[in-house]
């Protein structure tokens, strides 16, 4: 199971993963940077979300970061932070410089230089923290004696209002706006199945606000249901009844029979997958159970082989010493005779 931080992380990351386009309004609202729709996208990151992989399951991935590029000119750098790193901006710096290096390098014919482009960067901060500044900063001094201030934006979620999410089309902040609910699990003024309910129609009534007015597709709506019921999941662990209230609520009531189709037969991999998975284990319980037996036989046959060694040993010793009685024998024989020889010519 993942732990706190990396669920929102990776919900983030499945969201850029299998529609990254929603990150268009977060550009917009941060860097003042406006695509139009059907931009080119291109992620930069070696590995994937296996979100794509099964909807239906807790979110996880692959990826090390959020890099990518659009119309193959601007580059981003975003990363998901849950609390107040004092050193997020040293390694923002040295994620930036890496990128620079990788695909913001150029060389100015005119002026003979090569000139590094950083990224747009951001920290998105998912939880609410009145410590966070707005902006993260850092001084770079260079041997020169000349100075730089690298300052990038940090993104608080929670200070977007549902009303604000929908006027300026930042969906990709659904999944994480239970959180502004924490709070009142832990406090007195605990929070009510009805404030809950209220809550998660107004998101629900954004998110459908959206796909009529053509922000979202249906296959988006779905994700983002999924994804809201997957942080539903987290933030109510130990509240089985709020979690079920907002599983009712995001849950279809209706399913399609493509969506059935395509539920069942992801069922079916899954159950294929744990029986192999499940083969695979036991025959290598069988391969260690055989080779514990091989080796227990191997030992055995060694101790065989030492008991008749020590059986050979013990039957020339047994051999010596009867040959040695037999000598006795003989030699007692010849003493008797030479008394009777002694006796016969003393008499």
């Amino acid at each position: 199971m993942l732990d706190d931080a990396m669920l929102w992380d990776e919900i983030l990351k499945a969201i850029v993963s299998v529609m990254p386009e929603q990150l268009f309004p977060l550009f917009k609202e941060v860097f003042g940077k406006e695509y139009v729709k059907g931009s080119d996208i291109r992620l930069l990151s070696t590995e994937y979300s296996t979100y794509t992989e099964n909807p239906n399951a807790p979110p996880g991935s692959r990826l090390t970061d959020i890099t990518l590029a659009v119309n193959g000119t601007d580059y981003y750098h975003l990363e998901c932070q849950m609390k107040n790193d004092g050193s997020m901006v040293i390694r923002m710096v040295a994620y930036d410089l890496h990128i620079a290096m990788q695909h913001g390098t150029a060389r100015e014919e005119g002026a003979g230089e090569i000139v590094m482009r950083f990224p747009y960067s951001a920290v998105i901060y998912p939880e609410k923290n009145d410590n966070i500044p707005d902006v993260l900063r850092c001084r770079l001094i260079f041997c020169d004696g000349s100075e730089h201030i690298y300052q990038i934006p940090a993104v608080h979620i929670q200070a977007f209002s549902l009303s604000e999410i929908l006027e300026k089309h930042l969906e990709l902040f659904i999944p994480y706006t239970l959180l502004r609910l924490r709070p009142k699990l832990k406090s007195r003024q605990s929070l009510t199945k009805e404030e809950l309910t209220d809550f998660v129609e107004e998101v629900i009534v954004i998110l459908q606000k959206e796909l009529r007015d053509g922000y979202l597709t249906e296959q988006q709506f779905r994700d983002y249901l999924h994804l809201f019921r997957d942080a539903a999941g987290r933030v109510f662990a130990r509240c089985q009844e709020f979690w079920e209230e907002v599983n009712r609520m995001t849950k279809p009531l209706i399913e399609l029979p493509s969506v059935r189709e395509k539920r069942m037969l992801e069922q079916l991999a899954a159950e294929i997958a744990e029986k192999a998975e499940k083969l695979t284990r036991m025959g290598a319980e069988l391969s260690q159970r055989d080779a514990e037996l091989s080796q227990r036989n191997a030992e055995l046959t060694q101790r065989d082989a030492e008991l008749t060694q020590r059986d050979a040993e013990l039957a020339k010793k047994n051999e010596e010493i009867n040959g040695k009685d037999e000598e006795i024998a003989s030699l007692k024989a010849e003493l008797a005779r030479l008394k009777t020889s002694l006796s016969m010519l003393l008499w």
